[in-house]
């Protein structure tokens, strides 16, 4: 079964098994826009596949007064 996107915005990007399923997204050619709290992990994601492949946004799920903002953007 293919999968259908092209660009996927996926939480916990960047260490465990959401980096693992990160790593194999980008290299099936689906952008990811990485969303969490930590820019410097976010930033080297975005620097270990390049700016073609990845993006990041800074957001911190448990910060549920800003969450609005950020699902507006």
């Amino acid at each position: 079964m293919s999968f259908p996107y092209k660009h996927v915005l996926l939480v916990g990007a960047t260490s465990g098994i959401g980096k693992a399923m990160a790593d194999k997204l980008v290299a099936n050619d689906i952008h990811v826009t990485a969303a969490g709290r930590r820019k410097d992990r976010l930033e080297a994601f975005v620097q270990e596949h390049g700016a073609s492949k990845a993006s990041y946004v800074t957001v911190d799920v448990e910060d549920t007064a800003n969450l609005h903002s950020f699902t507006e953007s």
